[in-house]
């Protein structure tokens, strides 16, 4: 896949998206990114993303940073699990997201673009604070942890039976490999990738394939 055809792609993405290269500059930012934190394209555009976003945890530390944890295991791994942080938005109001990473690598190339596909979390993440404030007074009269009574109430995602093959099949999709690539490296025919990619988008009650690839990295399948 090429750089421009991943940035087309991600321009008809449900969530709001931006990419970086290695060095955490911004290559790409979305229509929708946009509208989320208030920042225009120009604004943004091969500024260093921990600048631009400022991002911080619960705790007010900081989670964006010029070296950067998520691009170097994103470099390291090719994946990343999803997180949420307080973002820095054009308002001067932070603004809570949760993130998932991508990577890809355009041309088949050395160097990677890493995607960060974000969605509102702010409602979420204010109710989960109150909850915890909630349960760490429950806890000093109870004598249980609030951590301990939040596992209680975390239901389990649905299993999704995928075989060997499809994990593969989808680890390769989210380093934005396309079908023909991902045939020839797995010395297998187009027609069998494909048939794997309708089989994955059937178990995962997904349309296309950065919508099966974005559930996958959510609920760490791949």
């Amino acid at each position: 896949m090429e750089e421009h055809e991943l940035f087309s792609l991600l321009d008809s993405a449900g969530d709001a998206a931006f990419v970086v290269d290695r060095s955490g500059l911004i290559r790409y930012w979305s229509p929708k990114a946009a509208e989320l934190l208030g920042f225009r394209k120009e604004q943004v555009l091969l500024k260093n993303c921990a600048q631009v976003l400022a991002g911080k945890d619960e705790a007010g530390a900081d989670v964006c940073c010029r070296d950067c944890r998520v691009l170097e295991l994103a470099s390291q791994r090719g994946q990343v699990a999803a997180y949420d942080f307080h973002a820095a938005t054009a308002s001067g109001q932070r603004r809570w997201v949760n993130v998932s990473i991508l990577v890809a690598r355009p041309n088949r190339g050395r160097s990677i673009l890493v995607v960060h596909l974000m969605r509102d979390a702010e409602r979420r993440k204010q109710t989960e604070m109150v909850t915890r404030d909630i349960l760490v007074g429950v806890g000093r009269l109870t004598g249980i942890e609030a951590d301990r009574i939040l596992e209680r109430g975390v239901p389990s995602p649905p299993a999704v039976d995928l075989t060997t093959q499809e994990k593969t099949i989808l680890r390769l999709l989210s380093l934005g490999r396309n079908p023909n690539a991902i045939a020839e490296q797995l010395h297998i025919s187009r027609a069998t990738v494909r048939n794997h990619i309708q089989h994955i988008l059937g178990k995962l009650d997904c349309h296309t394939r950065l919508d099966a690839v974005l559930r996958a990295v959510r609920e760490r399948l791949i």
